[in-house]
């Protein structure tokens, strides 16, 4: 009887601290991270949008959806710089951060969030600037993760 307790007090702080190390290692505090996204893909897979929005840390600076149409899936495009230092950025050869998330449903409903036969639906940071990831982003945060595509911002590889 006496073993039994002795492991539970040695398996127990084991397991919490493991616990709290994955959660820990999920969040992403700056645009050099964003790739981390990809890395931990499965721990995502199946997983509400809000999950990956409460782990990143970063304020995205544009936002856009598309897709809508049954033959593509859905996505939703994190940019984490504004359009003038992207630029700048690919001309020192610097691939700029971004995240993708692609969305599993492909009903009626969801597809209405995601097409516009007028124009790209955008969210820009500088017109909601007191608003969180996850309030400009409100009514994708309960879809589900299909896929994701994330690069941070590094240096862009030549391919030979």
């Amino acid at each position: 009887m006496k073993m039994n307790i002795n492991v539970s007090r040695i398996i127990l702080p084991i397991i919490l601290v493991f616990t709290f190390k994955l959660n820990a290692q999920q969040k992403v505090y700056s645009k050099q991270e964003i790739g981390k996204f990809k890395e931990n893909e499965q721990f995502y897979i199946n997983k509400k949008v809000k999950k990956v929005l409460r782990d990143l840390k970063v304020n995205f600076e544009i936002a856009y959806v598309a897709g809508g149409w049954s033959e593509e899936m859905s996505f939703i495009v994190l940019r984490f710089s504004n359009r003038k230092d992207e630029y700048q950025l690919q001309q020192k050869g610097i691939k700029p951060a971004r995240l993708t998330l692609f969305i599993k449903e492909q009903d009626v409903e969801t597809n209405k969030l995601f097409y516009s036969e007028t124009k790209r639906i955008g969210f820009y940071r500088d017109s909601l600037k007191n608003k969180s990831n996850q309030q400009i982003l409100k009514n994708y945060k309960n879809l589900t993760v299909g896929m994701i595509y994330a690069n941070s911002e590094e240096p862009e590889t030549k391919k030979e």
